[in-house]
């Protein structure tokens, strides 16, 4: 009880901060390139994520970092909280820092205080799964910085947090990124993050929490029936780690 209540104050005291540190860049934003200013505002990402990781006392495993391919790609994996987040983008930031990451969320990030801000400055996408013309403009605009300004792209096909081991559908128009992009796509696998705060909403120290790269697959690879199903092919390997870990 002590620990949650500690934790969830630094964890406060630390949006605070990237609040006057966002407010610091935005200053300067005017003598910065868009370029310049874009690697700002992810190293006060970098920071306030690095935090939440302390802060909780996860112990975190990050593995697989070497799959990612020195190409754009297309990051998709299971979703089961909002600490996925945070472990992922700060690995991310750490592993492809003079790339540009362009994150996928749903809508109602906006909202959040001071992450909503965050997710503007680094020009997130964010998906209305309500309103399908909505969504196609997000997923045009993804697949356009992937070619024409060499972007990554990060996803969670769910779209929603499962909150257990157990995932939920994905869904496929998440795929067309990938699909008509050309990029690859590295699966990314979470195992247990959601035990960290949302199995019981209060933080809990030393949960073993595990983030995995798998090696990247390749859609010009695939033969038509499987790249009709990459989802499906997705799922399973994804599925197929969590059991690794869970048996």
């Amino acid at each position: 009880m002590l620990f949650d209540i500690i934790a969830k104050l630094r964890f406060g005291l630390s949006l605070i901060r990237l609040w006057f540190r966002l407010i610091w860049v935005k200053r300067r934003k005017q003598s910065l390139s868009k370029d310049e200013y874009y690697h700002e505002i992810v190293k006060k990402a970098e920071i306030h994520t690095g935090e939440l990781i302390k802060y909780s006392k996860m112990n975190l495993t990050v593995d697989g970092l070497e799959n990612i391919p020195d190409e754009p790609v297309v990051f998709m994996g299971n979703h089961q909280s909002y600490i996925d987040i945070y472990v992922t983008v700060n690995a991310l930031i750490q592993k492809i820092k003079s790339r540009h990451l362009t994150l996928i969320g749903k809508k109602e990030i906006l909202n959040m205080p001071i992450i909503g801000r965050l997710g503007t400055e680094m020009d997130v996408l964010y998906l209305d799964r309500e309103n399908a013309r909505e969504g196609l403009k997000t997923i045009l605009e993804a697949i356009r910085r992937i070619k024409e300004e060499q972007h990554d792209v990060l996803i969670y096909p769910e779209g929603t947090r499962s909150k257990s081991r157990k995932m939920n559908e994905f869904h496929k128009g998440s795929f067309k990124i990938a699909q008509k992009s050309g990029a690859a796509i590295v699966p990314m696998v979470v195992n247990d993050a959601y035990k960290v705060f949302e199995e019981t909403y209060r933080v809990r120290p030393n949960v073993p929490v595990h983030l995995r790269f798998l090696p990247p697959i390749y859609l010009s690879e695939l033969d038509p029936e499987d790249e009709k199903n990459i989802d499906q092919i997705l799922t399973e390997r994804i599925q197929k780690e969590l059991d690794s870990w869970n048996s």
